[in-house]
């Protein structure tokens, strides 16, 4: 018996989630960041360079209010030194990510407040690989640097001018180097960082 509900309540739910889908798709939200939407985006900041693209894949709408979105996104990170002290002169980093976008349109509309709006919050979770140079003031000091595979995540929010253009405030990581050290006596530490970045930059809907 307990089980039956179980599977009544979970079809339940299905259904209105794709009821809301449904009545959404016949004309009622319009997210910044929708189904079919391709974006692209370039930020300057504590780490460097970073920026990519995204393709957003699906969307479903939690009470006809809040839609989130689901996508596939690719970003790199190219750090010449900038805003960084660690053992490495030149970082760069890819990875590939899944996506999910929360749109304040209509939440903004519905509360009164037209400011809340314009926002669109995202984050995205994949795998990347990060490769550093390492600097000259620790060359021959017994450090080494190599580069490695690593989870890789970003967040960040988006605010939008019109549909097709925004300014985003994004952190992430991407990556990790590797780096060992040798104390001497036959003894080596292992050790590592991930790529990291935080960076104001445009955000382009093609």
């Amino acid at each position: 018996m307990k089980r039956a509900l179980i599977v009544l309540l979970a079809l339940l739910c299905a259904s209105s989630l794709a009821f809301a889908a449904d009545k959404a798709s016949a004309g009622g939200l319009t997210p910044w960041v929708d189904k079919g939407n391709l974006l692209v985006n370039v930020g300057i900041g504590w780490g460097g360079l970073a920026g990519g693209a995204e393709f957003d894949l699906a969307r479903i709408d939690i009470g006809n209010v809040v839609p989130i979105t689901f996508g596939a996104a690719a970003r790199a990170l190219v750090n010449p030194g900038i805003f960084d002290a660690s053992y490495a002169s030149f970082e760069f980093g890819v990875g590939a990510f899944g996506t999910a976008h929360v749109g304040f349109k209509e939440l903004g509309k519905a509360w009164g407040q037209s400011w809340l709006s314009n926002f669109d919050v995202y984050a995205g979770l994949g795998a990347g690989f990060g490769s550093a140079s390492l600097a000259s003031a620790y060359t021959g000091t017994g450090y080494t640097l190599k580069p490695g595979i690593g989870i890789s995540t970003f967040e960040g929010t988006s605010y939008y001018f019109n549909d097709k253009f925004a300014v985003n405030f994004e952190y992430g990581y991407i990556g990790r180097v590797g780096y060992t050290y040798d104390f001497g006596f036959g003894y080596t530490g292992s050790y590592y960082w991930p790529l990291s970045y935080s960076t104001i930059g445009v955000v382009l809907k093609l």
